[in-house]
């Protein structure tokens, strides 16, 4: 399976979704790589600590390849998971990978930049869509960094402004939690943490999440 993570705008949490997708499979014995195409190199400096830190399981990152689709489709024929993550504005390598891809998430917070940024790229996808072997990317939004309140009405008011635009949205998302500004200092994933730094609703909303990728890919196999 091959999952692609990318943004048009950065800060949008696209990482953190990307390692945790990479770590919470990982943890459970699959075989999976993690594709950095972050000029910055955020998911491969976050390996490198991990490393540093010996946490287990070891995480496999490989940096950005000259041909990234061409590299994704191979890597995907050698592990169970290839998990993709896309760096911003990196819009040609977003839609090249997103044409293998098995689903495309895009991370989006309540920020009106983030929203309208995130409209763009659904546009671009569904413009490339009957390219797609399924005749469509099959793309949806994570949101992210959203109110930690039960049911708040920002969040709630967010994905029916995205229903409205005919943009697919998770049920699970990932609320502004400080747990999360741990998991890049230490190398860890938050059902990884331990102590002050743990939350229990950030890991709880994290494996929604990707639980929700899963079922979503289960479903897609058996149409």
């Amino acid at each position: 399976m091959i999952i692609v993570i990318g943004a048009e705008k950065g800060g949008v949490a696209k990482t953190r979704l990307a390692t945790h997708i990479a770590a919470i499979a990982a943890g459970e014995g699959v075989d999976v790589v993690l594709l950095d195409t972050d000029k910055q190199g955020s998911a491969t400096s976050w390996s490198r600590i991990r490393d540093e830190e010996n946490v287990k399981p070891r995480i496999n990152v490989l940096a950005l390849p000259p041909n990234p689709a061409r590299e994704v489709a191979d890597l995907a024929g050698r592990y169970e998971l290839v998990v993709v993550d896309i760096g911003a504005q990196n819009y040609r390598t977003m839609l090249e990978c997103a044409l293998v891809s098995d689903q495309v998430l895009v991370p989006c917070g309540a920020d009106q930049q983030e929203i309208e940024s995130t409209l763009n790229v659904f546009g671009a996808l569904k413009q490339i869509g009957p390219r797609h072997p399924r005749g469509a990317v099959p793309a949806a939004v994570v949101l992210t960094r959203v109110s930690p309140l039960e049911n708040a009405k920002a969040t709630a008011d967010l994905r029916a402004y995205f229903a409205s635009e005919g943009v697919d949205v998770f049920k699970a998302h990932i609320a502004n939690r400080s747990s999360w500004l741990a998991t890049g200092r230490s190398g860890r994933a938050v059902h990884e943490l331990r102590g002050k730094d743990r939350s229990q609703k950030a890991v709880d909303e994290m494996r929604a999440v990707y639980d929700e990728i899963i079922s979503r890919a289960t479903q897609a196999e058996s149409v």
